[in-house]
């Protein structure tokens, strides 16, 4: 997948806040493949509605939502299930880790059913950058919320998509631990030429290139 395109799009049953200043919303909108985005979107915006429209999720807005030149609305799930593994990801603000499996075992599940073995070197190299590589075989209940979300975002770059999206993927993280976190993103998408579209309540309270748009 190399656009991600936003054509008139509009919550069907609510009306955002500030949408009159809003940047995106009813307006067409093209995401590049490679390049870098951050959405500042304040509470009661829509950020989670348009975040999971985007992955396909549900369908109640206004305007289409295009994969390339698919219409989002018109495919049929198991194409909208394909284009998550390859096309589009979500890294949900509430990380959804199955609970009762190893932080590894998340990790893992997001390559599919390619061979988990090659992936493990990166994994525990992410893991190690995160300061989480202790917690590898550890339950995920049993890990600290921002444990589960330093843990979601190595699930995220283990095996990344064209377009990855994180919803507030910071939230419950020191400044420091985001630094690191932002650094660790941005070195995997480049590598892979995945374009990063990140949702959070205010800017970066550090220096970035990302292209700023408000929701």
């Amino acid at each position: 997948m190399t656009n991600l395109v936003l054509e008139n799009i509009f919550p069907k049953y609510f009306t955002p806040r500030n949408i009159e200043q809003s940047e995106i919303w009813n307006k067409n909108i093209s995401f590049q493949k490679g390049n870098r985005y951050l959405i500042v979107a304040p509470s009661g915006s829509g950020k989670s509605t348009l975040a999971t429209a985007i992955l396909g999720t549900h369908f109640q807005y206004e305007g289409s939502i295009k994969y390339d030149q698919q219409v989002v609305k018109k495919l049929h799930l198991e194409e909208i299930v394909k284009n998550r593994k390859d096309g589009v990801s979500l890294l949900f603000q509430d990380v959804r880790l199955i609970k009762d499996l190893t932080i590894s075992e998340n990790i893992l599940l997001r390559v599919f059913n390619k061979d988990r073995k090659q992936f493990i070197p990166k994994m525990e190299e992410y893991a190690k950058r995160l300061g989480i590589e202790n917690l590898l075989n550890k339950k995920a209940e049993n890990c600290s919320y921002g444990e589960r979300q330093r843990s979601a975002i190595v699930r995220s770059l283990i095996n990344p998509t064209d377009f990855i999206i994180y919803d507030e993927c910071f939230s419950h993280l020191d400044l420091n631990n985001k630094k690191i976190a932002f650094s660790l993103i941005n070195e995997v998408s480049k590598e892979s030429e995945s374009s990063v579209i990140f949702f959070e309540l205010n800017e970066f309270p550090f220096e970035h290139d990302y292209q700023i748009l408000h929701l």
